[in-house]
Protein backbone atom coordinates (compact mmCIF):
# COMPACT_ATOMS: atom_id res chain seq x y z
CA UNK A 1 0.00 0.00 0.00
CA UNK A 2 1.76 2.82 -1.23
CA UNK A 3 1.91 6.13 0.37
CA UNK A 4 -0.86 8.06 -1.38
CA UNK A 5 -3.65 5.39 -1.15
CA UNK A 6 -2.29 5.53 3.00
CA UNK A 7 -3.66 9.54 2.66
CA UNK A 8 -6.53 8.99 1.20
CA UNK A 9 -7.38 5.72 3.43
CA UNK A 10 -6.77 8.36 6.27
CA UNK A 11 -8.97 11.24 4.42
CA UNK A 12 -11.65 8.59 4.21
CA UNK A 13 -11.86 7.40 7.46
CA UNK A 14 -11.74 10.74 9.27
CA UNK A 15 -14.76 11.93 6.42
CA UNK A 16 -16.76 8.65 8.03
CA UNK A 17 -17.12 10.77 11.45
CA UNK A 18 -17.03 14.58 10.45
CA UNK A 19 -18.42 15.46 14.35
CA UNK A 20 -15.71 13.79 15.83
CA UNK A 21 -12.76 14.28 13.93
CA UNK A 22 -13.84 18.66 14.03
CA UNK A 23 -13.97 18.40 17.93
CA UNK A 24 -10.51 16.37 17.87
CA UNK A 25 -9.07 18.82 15.60
CA UNK A 26 -10.90 21.82 17.21
CA UNK A 27 -8.66 20.92 20.60
CA UNK A 28 -5.30 21.58 17.86
CA UNK A 29 -6.90 25.03 16.40
CA UNK A 30 -7.38 26.27 19.96
CA UNK A 31 -3.60 25.66 20.93
CA UNK A 32 -2.36 26.97 17.75
CA UNK A 33 -4.59 29.91 17.48
CA UNK A 34 -3.07 30.61 21.67
CA UNK A 35 0.47 30.24 20.77
CA UNK A 36 0.12 32.79 17.61
CA UNK A 37 -2.08 35.44 20.13
CA UNK A 38 0.42 35.28 22.72
CA UNK A 39 3.44 35.27 20.65
CA UNK A 40 2.37 38.41 18.89
CA UNK A 41 1.43 39.77 22.17
CA UNK A 42 4.82 39.04 24.08
CA UNK A 43 6.42 40.46 20.51
CA UNK A 44 4.23 43.64 20.98
CA UNK A 45 4.97 44.09 24.63
CA UNK A 46 9.12 43.89 23.56
CA UNK A 47 8.83 46.13 20.74
CA UNK A 48 6.87 48.92 23.32
CA UNK A 49 9.51 48.04 25.67
CA UNK A 50 12.34 48.89 23.29
CA UNK A 51 10.20 52.07 22.19
CA UNK A 52 10.02 53.45 25.47
CA UNK A 53 14.26 52.47 25.97
CA UNK A 54 14.63 54.35 22.48
CA UNK A 55 13.06 57.20 23.66
CA UNK A 56 13.62 57.54 27.38
CA UNK A 57 17.80 56.46 26.68
CA UNK A 58 19.69 53.96 28.69
CA UNK A 59 23.06 56.06 29.16
CA UNK A 60 22.26 58.94 31.41
CA UNK A 61 21.59 59.47 34.73
CA UNK A 62 19.39 61.87 36.97
CA UNK A 63 21.05 63.32 39.80
CA UNK A 64 19.09 64.97 42.44
CA UNK A 65 20.13 66.78 46.27
CA UNK A 66 18.86 64.75 48.99
CA UNK A 67 20.30 66.62 51.70
CA UNK A 68 22.70 65.52 54.62
CA UNK A 69 21.77 63.27 57.69
CA UNK A 70 22.17 65.01 61.16
CA UNK A 71 21.26 63.42 64.11
CA UNK A 72 19.36 60.39 62.14
CA UNK A 73 17.22 62.96 60.20
CA UNK A 74 17.98 63.83 56.78
CA UNK A 75 17.35 67.59 55.54
CA UNK A 76 17.60 69.79 52.42
CA UNK A 77 20.99 71.30 52.40
CA UNK A 78 20.25 75.28 52.91
CA UNK A 79 24.09 75.66 51.86
CA UNK A 80 23.54 74.75 47.89
CA UNK A 81 24.92 77.68 45.94
CA UNK A 82 22.15 78.45 43.47
CA UNK A 83 24.80 78.36 40.79
CA UNK A 84 26.20 74.66 42.01
CA UNK A 85 24.50 72.39 39.53
CA UNK A 86 25.74 74.77 36.60
CA UNK A 87 29.47 74.41 37.99
CA UNK A 88 28.99 71.19 38.70
CA UNK A 89 27.87 70.15 35.26
CA UNK A 90 31.00 71.87 33.84
CA UNK A 91 32.97 69.66 36.77
CA UNK A 92 31.55 66.60 35.28
CA UNK A 93 31.73 67.38 31.18
CA UNK A 94 35.68 68.43 31.87
CA UNK A 95 36.95 65.96 34.44
CA UNK A 96 35.28 62.60 34.16
CA UNK A 97 36.57 60.51 31.29
CA UNK A 98 33.46 58.47 30.69
CA UNK A 99 30.85 61.51 30.56
CA UNK A 100 30.02 63.07 27.05
CA UNK A 101 27.24 65.83 28.30
CA UNK A 102 25.80 66.90 31.14
CA UNK A 103 23.09 69.76 31.94
CA UNK A 104 21.57 71.34 35.04
CA UNK A 105 17.39 71.56 35.38
CA UNK A 106 14.57 72.92 36.23
CA UNK A 107 11.30 71.53 35.69
CA UNK A 108 8.38 73.34 36.83
CA UNK A 109 4.56 73.35 36.03
CA UNK A 110 3.20 76.67 34.53
CA UNK A 111 0.19 78.46 32.61
CA UNK A 112 1.26 78.71 29.14
CA UNK A 113 -0.94 80.70 27.51
CA UNK A 114 -1.42 81.08 23.53
CA UNK A 115 -3.50 83.21 20.97
CA UNK A 116 -5.36 80.17 20.47
CA UNK A 117 -5.60 78.58 24.35
CA UNK A 118 -3.83 78.05 27.50
CA UNK A 119 -3.04 75.05 29.09
CA UNK A 120 -0.88 74.14 32.48
CA UNK A 121 2.20 73.26 30.90
CA UNK A 122 5.64 71.33 31.89
CA UNK A 123 8.27 73.72 31.31
CA UNK A 124 11.89 72.76 31.76
CA UNK A 125 15.19 74.99 31.64
CA UNK A 126 18.36 73.32 30.25
CA UNK A 127 21.48 73.97 28.51
CA UNK A 128 21.51 72.56 24.97
CA UNK A 129 23.29 69.54 25.56
CA UNK A 130 19.51 68.11 26.66
CA UNK A 131 18.79 67.05 23.01
CA UNK A 132 22.18 64.57 23.34
CA UNK A 133 21.58 63.71 26.38
CA UNK A 134 17.95 62.66 25.56
CA UNK A 135 18.11 61.90 22.11
CA UNK A 136 15.99 64.66 21.07
CA UNK A 137 15.39 65.89 17.67
CA UNK A 138 13.15 68.47 15.74
CA UNK A 139 10.93 67.09 13.14
CA UNK A 140 10.24 70.87 12.43
CA UNK A 141 12.23 74.26 13.09
CA UNK A 142 15.89 73.99 14.80
CA UNK A 143 16.90 73.58 18.40
CA UNK A 144 18.36 76.07 20.45
CA UNK A 145 21.51 75.83 20.79
CA UNK A 146 25.09 77.45 22.55
CA UNK A 147 24.47 81.31 21.29
CA UNK A 148 20.39 80.92 22.41
CA UNK A 149 21.83 79.66 26.11
CA UNK A 150 24.56 82.79 26.00
CA UNK A 151 22.16 85.60 24.92
CA UNK A 152 19.52 84.39 27.35
CA UNK A 153 17.55 83.84 23.94
CA UNK A 154 13.47 84.20 24.80
CA UNK A 155 12.98 81.33 22.74
CA UNK A 156 11.58 77.22 23.07
CA UNK A 157 11.02 74.56 22.09
CA UNK A 158 7.87 72.58 22.02
CA UNK A 159 6.68 68.83 22.42
CA UNK A 160 3.68 67.21 20.08
CA UNK A 161 1.57 67.09 23.29
CA UNK A 162 2.09 70.76 24.39
CA UNK A 163 2.05 71.61 20.87
CA UNK A 164 -1.71 70.71 20.68
CA UNK A 165 -3.06 71.93 23.38
CA UNK A 166 -2.02 75.62 22.94
CA UNK A 167 -2.46 75.56 19.21
CA UNK A 168 -4.20 72.82 17.95
CA UNK A 169 -3.46 72.14 14.11
CA UNK A 170 -1.78 75.06 13.99
CA UNK A 171 1.65 75.05 13.24
CA UNK A 172 3.68 76.27 16.47
CA UNK A 173 6.94 77.01 14.76
CA UNK A 174 7.23 80.58 14.67
CA UNK A 175 3.77 81.32 17.25
CA UNK A 176 4.31 82.84 20.29
CA UNK A 177 3.66 81.72 23.75
CA UNK A 178 3.74 83.80 26.69
CA UNK A 179 4.39 82.23 30.22
CA UNK A 180 4.87 84.08 33.29
CA UNK A 181 3.91 87.12 30.95
CA UNK A 182 7.13 86.64 29.06
CA UNK A 183 6.48 85.68 25.20
CA UNK A 184 8.92 83.23 24.17
CA UNK A 185 9.15 82.49 20.04
CA UNK A 186 8.72 78.65 19.32
CA UNK A 187 11.55 78.11 17.20
CA UNK A 188 11.03 74.02 16.98
CA UNK A 189 8.80 71.17 17.68
CA UNK A 190 10.48 67.82 19.36
CA UNK A 191 10.02 64.42 17.83
CA UNK A 192 6.99 62.81 19.07
CA UNK A 193 8.77 60.18 21.70
CA UNK A 194 5.13 58.66 23.01
CA UNK A 195 4.32 57.65 26.53
CA UNK A 196 5.79 55.79 29.11
CA UNK A 197 4.57 51.66 30.65
CA UNK A 198 3.24 54.20 33.31
CA UNK A 199 1.51 56.74 31.24
CA UNK A 200 3.90 59.51 31.35
CA UNK A 201 3.97 61.50 28.03
CA UNK A 202 7.48 62.86 26.75
CA UNK A 203 5.54 64.90 24.66
CA UNK A 204 4.02 67.51 27.03
CA UNK A 205 6.67 69.83 27.88
CA UNK A 206 8.19 73.30 26.19
CA UNK A 207 12.08 73.33 27.02
CA UNK A 208 14.25 76.83 27.19
CA UNK A 209 17.43 77.79 27.21
CA UNK A 210 18.80 77.42 30.70
CA UNK A 211 19.93 81.25 31.19
CA UNK A 212 16.69 82.58 30.35
CA UNK A 213 14.37 80.11 32.01
CA UNK A 214 16.33 80.79 35.31
CA UNK A 215 16.32 84.62 34.34
CA UNK A 216 12.74 84.99 33.37
CA UNK A 217 10.66 81.81 34.91
CA UNK A 218 11.92 80.61 37.56
CA UNK A 219 12.25 83.27 40.11
CA UNK A 220 13.47 82.37 43.34
CA UNK A 221 13.08 78.64 42.95
CA UNK A 222 16.70 77.37 42.11
CA UNK A 223 17.55 74.06 40.47
CA UNK A 224 18.69 71.51 42.41
CA UNK A 225 18.93 68.53 39.30
CA UNK A 226 21.28 67.82 37.03
CA UNK A 227 21.18 65.39 34.03
CA UNK A 228 24.49 63.57 32.82
CA UNK A 229 24.80 61.02 29.84
CA UNK A 230 27.76 58.19 29.78
CA UNK A 231 30.09 58.54 26.28
CA UNK A 232 29.07 55.70 23.88
CA UNK A 233 31.05 52.37 24.10
CA UNK A 234 31.29 53.25 27.78
CA UNK A 235 29.77 51.29 30.37
CA UNK A 236 27.40 53.35 32.44
CA UNK A 237 28.32 51.69 35.56
CA UNK A 238 31.78 53.89 34.62
CA UNK A 239 30.34 56.90 34.33
CA UNK A 240 28.32 56.86 37.80
CA UNK A 241 30.95 55.64 39.65
CA UNK A 242 33.25 58.35 37.98
CA UNK A 243 30.25 61.13 38.81
CA UNK A 244 29.63 59.71 42.44
CA UNK A 245 33.51 60.10 43.32
CA UNK A 246 33.56 63.41 41.60
CA UNK A 247 30.26 64.78 43.44
CA UNK A 248 31.38 63.70 46.81
CA UNK A 249 34.84 65.55 46.26
CA UNK A 250 33.25 68.93 45.61
CA UNK A 251 30.75 68.70 48.32
CA UNK A 252 33.75 67.23 51.10
CA UNK A 253 32.21 64.37 52.19
CA UNK A 254 33.51 62.09 54.25
CA UNK A 255 33.96 58.38 53.59
CA UNK A 256 32.12 57.22 56.41
CA UNK A 257 29.05 60.07 55.30
CA UNK A 258 26.50 58.82 53.24
CA UNK A 259 25.64 60.62 49.57
CA UNK A 260 23.51 64.24 50.24
CA UNK A 261 22.29 63.49 46.18
CA UNK A 262 20.77 60.74 44.64
CA UNK A 263 21.99 58.95 41.40
CA UNK A 264 19.18 57.41 39.20
CA UNK A 265 20.69 55.16 36.81
CA UNK A 266 18.24 54.75 33.28
CA UNK A 267 20.19 51.37 32.54
CA UNK A 268 18.92 49.99 35.59
CA UNK A 269 15.42 50.89 34.62
CA UNK A 270 15.84 49.64 30.92
CA UNK A 271 17.74 46.37 31.95
CA UNK A 272 14.23 45.36 34.51
CA UNK A 273 12.01 46.66 31.52
CA UNK A 274 13.68 44.47 29.39
CA UNK A 275 14.33 41.66 31.72
CA UNK A 276 10.71 41.59 32.76
CA UNK A 277 9.50 41.82 28.96
CA UNK A 278 11.03 38.56 28.26
CA UNK A 279 9.35 37.15 30.98
CA UNK A 280 6.23 38.04 30.13
CA UNK A 281 6.46 36.79 26.72
CA UNK A 282 8.06 33.16 27.86
CA UNK A 283 4.84 33.15 30.12
CA UNK A 284 2.59 33.47 27.69
CA UNK A 285 3.78 30.96 25.22
CA UNK A 286 4.37 28.23 27.35
CA UNK A 287 0.16 28.96 28.76
CA UNK A 288 -0.34 28.84 25.02
CA UNK A 289 1.46 25.69 24.64
CA UNK A 290 -0.18 23.77 27.23
CA UNK A 291 -3.23 24.39 25.57
CA UNK A 292 -1.53 22.70 22.44
CA UNK A 293 -0.73 19.86 24.58
CA UNK A 294 -3.81 19.32 25.85
CA UNK A 295 -5.50 19.34 22.28
CA UNK A 296 -2.53 16.27 21.26
CA UNK A 297 -3.94 14.66 24.48
CA UNK A 298 -7.09 14.69 22.52
CA UNK A 299 -6.23 13.25 19.98
CA UNK A 300 -4.85 10.29 21.05
CA UNK A 301 -7.96 10.00 23.00
CA UNK A 302 -9.96 10.12 19.64
CA UNK A 303 -7.40 7.97 17.78
CA UNK A 304 -7.45 5.48 20.79
CA UNK A 305 -11.34 5.20 20.53
CA UNK A 306 -10.62 5.25 17.08
CA UNK A 307 -8.60 1.75 17.04
CA UNK A 308 -11.00 0.00 19.60
CA UNK A 309 -14.29 0.58 17.31
CA UNK A 310 -12.31 -0.66 14.25
CA UNK A 311 -10.98 -4.00 15.74
CA UNK A 312 -12.58 -5.89 13.59
CA UNK A 313 -11.56 -3.86 10.44
CA UNK A 314 -8.03 -4.17 11.48
CA UNK A 315 -8.45 -7.25 11.88
CA UNK A 316 -9.73 -8.20 8.46
CA UNK A 317 -6.72 -5.87 6.94
CA UNK A 318 -4.30 -8.05 8.48
CA UNK A 319 -5.71 -11.19 7.49
CA UNK A 320 -6.10 -10.45 4.18
CA UNK A 321 -2.18 -9.82 3.98
CA UNK A 322 -1.81 -6.17 5.83
CA UNK A 323 1.82 -5.35 7.41
CA UNK A 324 1.98 -4.26 10.68
CA UNK A 325 3.83 -1.07 9.33
CA UNK A 326 0.90 -0.23 6.84
CA UNK A 327 -1.50 -0.43 9.75
CA UNK A 328 1.00 1.87 12.16
CA UNK A 329 1.49 4.13 8.88
CA UNK A 330 -2.62 4.57 8.43
CA UNK A 331 -3.35 5.47 11.97
CA UNK A 332 -0.40 7.57 12.47
CA UNK A 333 -1.40 9.03 9.12
CA UNK A 334 -4.89 9.62 10.47
CA UNK A 335 -3.70 11.70 14.02
CA UNK A 336 -0.96 13.77 11.81
CA UNK A 337 -3.67 15.05 9.44
CA UNK A 338 -5.89 15.99 12.02
CA UNK A 339 -2.95 18.31 13.62
CA UNK A 340 -1.85 19.57 10.22
CA UNK A 341 -5.38 20.87 9.52
CA UNK A 342 -5.83 21.99 13.08
CA UNK A 343 -2.73 23.59 13.10
CA UNK A 344 -3.01 25.56 9.40
CA UNK A 345 -6.92 26.59 10.62
CA UNK A 346 -5.73 27.48 13.85
CA UNK A 347 -2.87 30.00 12.31
CA UNK A 348 -5.59 31.46 10.68
CA UNK A 349 -7.51 31.85 13.66
CA UNK A 350 -4.38 33.21 15.62
CA UNK A 351 -3.46 35.68 12.61
CA UNK A 352 -7.15 36.85 12.92
CA UNK A 353 -7.96 37.21 16.57
CA UNK A 354 -4.10 39.21 16.78
CA UNK A 355 -5.37 41.75 13.93
CA UNK A 356 -9.18 41.77 16.26
CA UNK A 357 -6.87 42.80 19.12
CA UNK A 358 -4.88 45.35 17.71
CA UNK A 359 -7.22 47.35 15.66
CA UNK A 360 -9.98 46.98 18.74
CA UNK A 361 -8.38 47.20 21.98
CA UNK A 362 -4.74 49.19 20.05
CA UNK A 363 -2.66 46.52 21.20
CA UNK A 364 1.04 46.39 19.41
CA UNK A 365 0.82 42.74 17.77
CA UNK A 366 3.78 41.67 16.39
CA UNK A 367 3.49 38.26 14.67
CA UNK A 368 7.01 37.25 13.69
CA UNK A 369 7.26 34.55 10.56
CA UNK A 370 9.36 31.60 12.95
CA UNK A 371 5.96 31.75 15.11
CA UNK A 372 4.12 30.62 12.26
CA UNK A 373 6.32 28.00 11.53
CA UNK A 374 6.88 26.77 14.51
CA UNK A 375 3.24 26.76 15.15
CA UNK A 376 2.53 24.94 12.68
CA UNK A 377 5.76 22.19 12.98
CA UNK A 378 4.94 21.92 16.77
CA UNK A 379 1.19 20.90 15.76
CA UNK A 380 2.55 18.01 12.88
CA UNK A 381 5.09 16.95 16.27
CA UNK A 382 2.28 16.94 18.68
CA UNK A 383 0.16 14.59 16.04
CA UNK A 384 3.28 12.06 15.67
CA UNK A 385 3.86 12.00 19.23
CA UNK A 386 0.41 11.48 20.09
CA UNK A 387 -0.73 9.12 17.45
CA UNK A 388 2.10 6.66 17.73
CA UNK A 389 0.93 4.97 21.15
CA UNK A 390 -2.74 4.34 19.09
CA UNK A 391 -1.01 3.54 16.05
CA UNK A 392 1.05 1.04 17.20
CA UNK A 393 -1.18 -0.11 19.69
CA UNK A 394 -3.59 -0.70 15.93
CA UNK A 395 -0.75 -2.43 14.58
CA UNK A 396 0.06 -4.76 17.37
CA UNK A 397 -3.36 -6.29 17.57
CA UNK A 398 -4.14 -10.13 17.09
CA UNK A 399 -5.56 -10.83 13.87
CA UNK A 400 -7.45 -13.51 15.04
CA UNK A 401 -8.89 -11.76 18.22
CA UNK A 402 -9.46 -8.83 16.25
CA UNK A 403 -11.74 -10.83 14.13
CA UNK A 404 -13.57 -12.55 16.41
CA UNK A 405 -13.99 -8.79 18.37
CA UNK A 406 -17.79 -7.55 19.25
Amino acid sequence: MNTLSIVSESFASMAKNKVRTSLSMLGIVIGVASVITMVAMGEGTKADVEREIAALGDDWMFIGYWGQVRSGVRSNDIQIPPLQTQEEALALMQQCSAVRAATPTNRITMQAISSYNNYNASCMGCWPTIFDIRRWGADHGRLYDDRDEAMQAKVCVIGHTAANELFGNVDPVGETVRINRVPFEIIGRLKAKGRSSDGRDYDDIILFPYSSFQRRLAGIERSQTLLVAAKHNYPTEVAKEQVRTLLRERHRLQESEADDFRLFDTSESANLKSAASESFSTLLLGIASVSLIVGGVGIMNIMLVSVTERTREIGLRMALGAQEGTILAQFLTEAVLMCTIGGLVGLGVGIGTAKFLENSEQWTMIIPGWSLAIAAGFASAVGIFFGFYPAWRASRLNPIEALRYE
